[in-house]
C-alpha cells in the first residue's frame, strides 16, 4: 500500500475526529440557550392559549402557532387492507422502496416499470482496530 494512502487515511480519521469534537462542544455551548428559548416558546404558547390568539404581532415581532401532523401504522396490515378494500389509495404516499427495487433488479435483471434506481458511491473510513 502507497505510504501517501495510509497518510490520507490518518489525515481523514483526525479530521472526522476533530469534526465530532467541536460538532460536541458546539452542541454544548448551544444547550443553555436552547433551553431558554424553550421556556421562552412555552411562555409565549401559554399566553396565546389563553387569549384564544393564532399570532401576536408586536413592536419586536410577531409570533404564531403552527401545527404538523405526522402519520404512523401501528397495523401495516389493517391499514393496507383498509385503503385496498374502500379505494383511498390518497392515503398513501407514492414512491418506490429503495431496497425492495434494488431486489427487484437483481431478480429479474431489470427495473419495474416507471421505476427509476439510482446509486451514489461515498468513501467511509474506519480506525484501524485497537
Amino acid at each position: 500500500m502507497p505510504e501517501d494512502i495510509n497518510k490520507r487515511v490518518e489525515q481523514y480519521i483526525t479530521i472526522r475526529d476533530k469534526l465530532k469534537e467541536l460538532d460536541a462542544a458546539h452542541e454544548e455551548k448551544c444547550k443553555p440557550l436552547r433551553e431558554l428559548q424553550e421556556v421562552l416558546s412555552g411562555k409565549l404558547r401559554t399566553f396565546m392559549e389563553a387569549n384564544n390568539l393564532d399570532n401576536l404581532k408586536t413592536e419586536a415581532g410577531t409570533c404564531y402557532t403552527s401545527t404538523r401532523y405526522t402519520a404512523s401504522l401501528a397495523d401495516p396490515d389493517a391499514f393496507m387492507k383498509f385503503v385496498i378494500n374502500n379505494k383511498l389509495f390518497d392515503l398513501l404516499d407514492r414512491r418506490a422502496n429503495n431496497t425492495a427495487v434494488k431486489e427487484y433488479v437483481n431478480e429479474h435483471n431489470s427495473l419495474p416499470p416507471g421505476c427509476n434506481l439510482n446509486q451514489v458511491q461515498t468513501v467511509g473510513v474506519r480506525r484501524a482496530g485497537k
